[in-house]
């Protein structure tokens, strides 16, 4: 609201004591803004209150200099309540005001010396009973500023103390001293007032502090949940999906191995006996998967690291593909550099990984298509290896999906041979558990481009000369 404190934003530690002055300068100046039109109101009634003692060009010199001097006050108050400025500027605008309103506060003053009529007790009594409410006023308004309160006690209750001194005399000089206590007095409350103000303001700032923290934690917990029933949803999916690649390769081994014992099928004998063992070394794998995955997620992968020779692991894992891919009229293209560098990492985890990408990138590749390794070394001396499909592709939606665990895309879910949606989150497992990371790049219809990135730490031997396509 216009007016109130802006402090209902964060500020830091080192900020709050400056944005805590100004948010009490901010309160003092919004409580003297009526005073652009009740100022000229009671300066008006006290000329008429005072005509019968003084003159009407004084009175009117009297009026114009507090005009003039209330008018640059306002537009200061003005100013600061619109621009708000950072707790930087605290100085700078508190020394304003301070100056503004002493100003003003001399110019309103004034009025005692001016009215002043020697030897005219009536007159005395109401100009000291008119700087009397002033400071009154000025305590109530300004205090939750301190210098601005302070200023304004000097000025107005020394005026208090010092006009009954120009007269002297017993009275006079008992007045005098009133004048001080109750001047004193009004020190003291103005004290009170801005403690009270500082408390205030200070519990706001606790408050928005509270409500700022709750407001991260609910945020937080919201991420938190939507994460849990992701995983929940992600992991009913998958188990639905594995009771059939479980089952299927179970049904083989238990269906073959029944022919055997039944003795009907005795010329089968070999071949059955190889597709028990290609069901069983399937299910191995699915299990292997399920397992490597599970380590992942609990922490406990432990790398067994050693110099690898990069050129000839990929050079294998592309003789293991090479069935699958000419069954299905798919090109197998390496693109690595004559001198490809060595990588200090776990083989049997890298060589996993890449048979993860060749094996997805083979499986959603067509007919006819490009399989393509590329091997290049980053600005920063990070390792890049490339596999590059020109198959359906992922749709944007699908792509953050399917690093997810048990995920799978849309294109996955069409195939007619189904992934479990292991084999990207292992791969993204595995190369964060060697300080790497993992991108994807894919258009839907165009292909897929996945890229795992060693950390220039694990690059060994000679600089890799081919630059990134």
């Amino acid at each position: 609201m216009k007016g109130q404190p802006s402090s209902v934003f964060a500020v830091t530690r080192e900020e709050q004591p400056a944005r805590l002055a100004l948010d009490e300068l901010r309160i003092a100046l919004n409580n003297t803004r009526p005073n652009k039109w009740i100022m000229p109101i009671l300066g008006a009634l006290l000329c008429v209150m005072f005509s019968r003692w003084v003159s009407v060009p004084i009175l009117a010199a009297w009026m114009a200099l507090m005009i003039a001097g209330l008018v640059p006050m306002q537009l200061i108050g003005a100013t600061f309540l619109k621009r708000d400025p950072p707790p930087s500027q605290m100085r700078a605008w508190r020394l304003r005001c301070v100056i503004g309103n002493m100003a003003f506060m001399l110019c309103w003053a004034a009025m005692g010396p001016i009215f002043w009529i020697p030897g005219d007790n009536f007159n005395h009594m109401m100009i000291v009973l008119v700087l009397a409410c002033t400071l009154a006023g000025d305590t109530a308004l300004m205090s939750a500023s301190r210098p601005l309160a302070i200023s304004g006690s000097l000025i107005y209750g020394g005026m208090l103390v010092f006009l009954p001194l120009l007269e002297g005399g017993l009275v006079y000089n008992a007045l005098s001293a009133l004048a001080l206590f109750y001047a004193f007095y009004m020190f003291n409350l103005s004290r009170q007032i801005h403690v009270t103000v500082r408390d205030m303001l200070l519990l706001r700032y606790d408050k928005n502090d509270l409500i700022t923290a709750l407001a991260a934690s609910k945020a937080e917990s919201d991420r938190a949940l939507e994460r849990a029933e992701n995983a929940s949803r992600a992991k009913s999916e998958f188990l639905a999906n594995m009771s059939h690649e479980l089952r299927t390769p179970l049904n083989a081994i238990i269906g073959f191995s029944e022919m055997i014992q039944s003795g009907a099928f005795a010329a089968k004998t070999g071949e059955y006996s190889k597709l028990i063992g290609d069901s069983g070394y399937h299910l191995l794998a699915l299990i292997n998967d399920i397992l490597d995955l599970a380590k992942i997620e609990a922490g406990r992968m432990t790398l067994h690291e050693s110099e690898i020779d990069l050129a000839a692991l990929i050079k294998d894992c592309l003789a293991l593909m090479a069935s699958r891919a000419q069954a299905g009229w798919i090109t197998l293209h390496p693109d690595m550099p004559a001198n490809c560098p060595r990588l200090l990492a776990d083989e049997r985890a890298l060589k996993q990984i890449l048979l993860n990408l060749l094996s997805n990138a083979v499986k959603f590749t067509p007919r006819d298509g490009r399989v393509t390794v590329g091997v290049y070394r980053q600005l920063d001396g990070a390792l890049a290896i490339m596999v590059a499909d020109d198959g359906m592709g992922i749709a944007e939606s699908d792509q953050g999906r399917v690093f997810e665990s048990f995920g799978q895309g849309r294109h996955d879910v069409a195939m007619a041979e189904k992934g479990t949606g292991l084999g990207l989150p292992i791969v993204k497992g595995l190369i964060e558990a060697h300080g790497g990371h993992v991108t994807l790049q894919s258009t839907a219809g165009e292909g897929t481009r996945v890229t795992i990135t060693m950390p220039a730490s694990r690059v060994l031997g000679a600089e890799v000369l081919k630059a990134a396509s």
